[in-house]
């Protein structure tokens, strides 16, 4: 895997070394081991704790300028945590009688997607650009804002819960007013909706717009550690119509699933606050009944003299809540300390977070406490 990496990365820079270039390339990257210990008092004995190296991540990235108006960029991650496929399956017969009792799997450790983002951009004015290949959706705040930039170790449990990992599409977006107004539409194939229909076929639409009547507004969580007030409001929409299909490819049902986003953000010379609320709509043609969820989180972070700061976050998602409320809350807490502010190149290059997570799950009865340490260092 690592010399898959590798290997790209050797055909990336040796083009870029050639005598006459044919690309402007520029790698950089991350690495961020990290410590946790989870209790669940009310789960399986198997899940009422865990504790050690957990969600460890690497990233390499490349990024280059073919043309100036042809750009791409590719991202891969590659985390500690491996999910167990099935390679094989027996059948088992206990008692002899020649029937099947049971069924004996055979498991092996296999890698997750490791490509975040891979795209081409074609850039022919400052005011526009067009982006196709893997990518997240610009469907929240925190879905602009890159792996490195978050205040936390990962994105907020409502975030995740409506909209996770990247999708493959094409994405149009333009800057107004010196990024006083940005806007984005594109297409997508609709996989990091949280829909788990293996056979399924549609395509998602989305829509976003941030407005930032002081200036340029940046989607990192980091603030700005100097600077005056910026202030940034913005909106959301995906519309995701599909139909699901049965294991012999005939239609089963039609579903239509919109979901939209409202956020408000400032900075103010170290200090971010962020706020999101999150709906989902969503009508089949089977029962006929809509059904809803909802969501929010806040955060806030303020840096600090000698490299500190502290952070604070809540949420709450609440998923079917016409029939079958699944409601979560979420409080997360920590300290965010940046050894190297004042000498290394970038004040986050290096940046070690104590993090405290409290996780309840009201209508399943179960609640979740943990504790990490996570240290990342970028270039």
């Amino acid at each position: 895997m690592f010399a898959l990496i590798a290997l790209l990365a050797t055909g990336f820079t040796g083009t870029a070394n050639a005598a006459e270039k044919a690309a402007l390339v520029r790698t950089h990257g991350y690495i961020s081991p990290r410590f946790q210990a989870v209790f669940r008092p009310d789960a399986r004995p198997i899940d009422q704790q865990r504790i050690g190296m957990s969600q460890t991540k690497a990233g390499l990235i490349f990024s280059g300028k073919v043309v100036p108006t042809w750009t791409f960029k590719v991202h891969f991650v590659v985390g500690a945590d491996p999910i167990y496929a099935l390679t094989s399956a027996t059948p088992v017969d206990e008692n002899n009688d020649g029937e099947t009792d049971d069924i004996a799997g055979t498991y092996a450790p296999a890698v997750q997607n490791m490509v975040v983002e891979s795209i081409v951009t074609y850039k022919p004015v400052d005011e526009f650009q067009l982006k196709i290949g893997r990518m997240r959706i610009p469907f929240t705040t925190q879905a602009q804002s890159a792996n490195t930039a978050l205040m936390f170790p990962e994105r907020s449990g409502p975030n995740e819960t409506f909209l996770s990992g990247s999708d493959m599409g094409a994405l149009a977006q333009t800057t107004l007013f010196d990024g006083r107004i940005k806007g984005s539409t594109g297409v997508f194939n609709g996989t990091s909706t949280n829909v788990f229909e293996s056979n399924r076929q549609g395509i998602l639409f989305t829509g976003r717009i941030d407005l930032n009547p002081l200036g340029d507004f940046g989607f990192s969580e980091t603030g700005k550690w100097s600077g005056p007030l910026l202030v940034g409001l913005g909106a959301g929409i995906i519309h995701n119509p599909y139909t699901a299909y049965d294991s012999a490819g005939y239609p089963t049902v039609s579903v239509k699933d919109t979901r939209t986003s409202l956020s408000a953000r400032a900075s103010f010379y170290g200090l971010y606050i962020v706020a999101e609320y999150l709906n989902r709509e969503k009508l089949d043609s089977m029962s006929g009944r809509p059904t809803w969820g909802s969501g929010w989180y806040g955060q806030a972070g303020w840096h600090l003299p000698k490299g500190l700061e502290p952070m604070f976050r809540m949420g709450e998602s609440s998923i079917e809540q016409s029939f079958d409320p699944q409601r979560t809350k979420w409080i997360d807490a920590g300290l965010n300390f940046y050894p190297a502010a004042k000498r290394a190149k970038r004040a986050d290059q290096v940046k070690v977070t104590v993090h405290y997570l409290n996780e309840n799950r009201i209508d399943e009865g179960e609640q979740a406490q943990g504790v990490s340490t996570q240290v990342q260092v970028s270039w």
